[in-house]
């Protein structure tokens, strides 16, 4: 399997439920699609995680183990999500607020969103990165607006504006790079990842300052990352659950990925990583600190779970930024958060569906009166709050221990907001999950089993699997593995 193959996979998958076919047969060729998508996906980086990183594409496509394990990340949410969106449109249909044209369009523009992020982690050369980076902001701009209603609107143009903008000082970035290199040598290699990382300790240095402020902030917006997240809770709460679920699992690491190529860029030409590192401490506490600012004030489940997304992508950001062993938490943080966050998304929408509301006001009793979706959202709180044995309990373990002695006063802000963090969430979400408190005017049959309560299930086997798994000494060494190849 080669980068090439999975993108056409991925786009040939977007293309089968557009076909004027009935109901039944839309929802079958989506998770066909879905499905080839997650074999390829997983035929691509299963070998790469385990073996060499593969160059090919005449040296266009390049895939080392963070990139491929980003590539299993991808396919395996992308397909719980489709699996998770079947039953979700279907309730969305029944109550009119959609048609089948909605749902045909909506596989394919999910498949070439996921086109889009394969793409970003894939490409050898940063201006296609740049150019996926961007395809995910246009695609999902799209599934933002997808109910078209005034609310939703405004969070599509207000997404679609701010992460442009982002990504348009990121530009600055990339051609500030490659103006370095071409101080260096003429090659018309000069875009290429591998052969800027080559050459990066003799990149101007001075020019690379500059170039790693634009990256920053552009691909920080990206990622979600205090001041410029403004436009995450909005979008991650406006669009279809299952969606929300792969923009915070997925999107923002994805982000993140390519914010760290040009971090290793940097590194070489500064001759250390003081002057990054620096950064993604600031940046990371800074975004940990105002979410919890921000979750003790919610009324809306879907922007709390937009907020926990702001926190722990700036852990995750911060984790980088404490060297070898917080990148090895990192590591472990970002894919621990990929898998719990997109299962809450998934259980959210049941919740939504159930209740016809997203307001914590009108919610209430979830466990009795959706045992399911009820008990998965309450695994997942448990993983986000780093209940052993989540993999977040391990990677936030990592944290403390690395930064208590080389950071203590912005491990002491991140202390305590996750102690605000820990009680907010507490507080505002087990009246929902246990007491019967809310409005029950929007009642309906008891929950039965679908496929959307399936896909959460792998998910708790899976991240709770890997929670077992890094504390053997090979799952360290895994991970380690991992870190060596960023």
């Amino acid at each position: 399997m080669t980068p090439a193959l999975l993108l056409l996979t991925t786009f040939f998958a977007a293309l089968l439920p557009l076909a004027r076919v009935s109901t039944v047969v839309t929802y079958r060729l989506a998770l066909v699609g879905s499905s080839a998508i997650l074999v390829a996906g997983l035929a691509l980086g299963i070998p790469i995680l385990i073996g060499a990183p593969l160059v090919t594409g005449d040296g266009y496509w390049y895939v080392d183990r963070f990139a491929a394990l980003l590539v299993c990340i991808i396919a395996c949410v992308q397909w719980t999500a489709t699996l998770s969106s079947v039953s979700y449109l279907r309730h969305e249909a029944a109550d009119g607020i959609i048609g089948m044209t909605h749902v045909r369009w909506y596989y394919a523009v999910v498949s070439l969103f996921v086109l889009t992020m394969f793409a970003c982690v894939t490409a050898n050369n940063l201006g296609l990165m740049w150019v996926a980076l961007e395809g995910t902001t246009l695609t999902t701009t799209l599934l933002v607006a997808f109910y078209a209603r005034d609310g939703s609107l405004e969070a599509a143009w207000k997404y679609l504006i701010l992460c442009s903008v982002g990504i348009s000082l990121g530009l600055v970035g990339v051609l500030l790079v490659f103006y370095a290199a071409s101080t260096v040598d003429a090659s018309p290699l000069i875009g290429q990842w591998l052969y800027l990382r080559s050459i990066a300790t003799h990149l101007p240095a001075e020019i690379m300052y500059i170039a790693f402020g634009f990256i920053m902030v552009g691909y920080g917006t990206k990622v979600g990352l205090v001041p410029m997240h403004a436009w995450l809770p909005d979008a991650h709460s406006r669009t279809p659950s299952p969606v929300s679920g792969m923009l915070s699992g997925v999107l923002l690491s994805v982000a993140l990925f390519a914010m760290l190529r040009f971090k290793t860029l940097t590194d070489g030409a500064l001759g250390d990583s003081a002057w990054t590192d620096g950064l993604f401490l600031a940046f990371g506490a800074l975004s940990v600190i105002i979410a919890a600012a921000f979750i003790l004030v919610q009324r809306d489940y879907k922007r709390l779970l937009a907020y926990s997304s702001i926190e722990h992508m700036g852990l995750t950001v911060f984790a980088f930024g404490l060297g070898a062993p917080g990148m090895i938490a990192g590591v472990m943080h970002l894919t621990g958060h990929a898998l719990a966050k997109s299962m809450l998304f998934f259980a959210s929408g049941n919740i939504l569906n159930y209740y016809r509301s997203t307001l914590l006001a009108r919610v209430g009793g979830v466990v009795r009166r959706l045992p399911y979706s009820g008990t998965f959202f309450l695994i997942g709180i448990a993983a986000l709050l780093a209940v052993p044995p989540s993999p977040l309990f391990f990677s936030e373990y990592l944290i403390i221990t690395t930064a208590v002695m080389s950071h203590p006063w912005y491990l002491a802000g991140i202390s305590v907001a996750l102690a605000v963090i820990l009680a907010g969430m507490l507080q505002l979400l087990i009246p929902v999950l246990l007491k019967n408190t809310a409005d029950t005017r929007g009642e309906r049959e008891p929950e039965a089993l679908t496929l959307s309560h399936a896909a959460m299930l792998l998910h708790v086997v899976v991240l709770f699997g890997m929670g077992v798994f890094f504390l053997m000494p090979q799952g360290y060494e895994f991970i380690r593995s991992i870190v060596q190849s960023i």
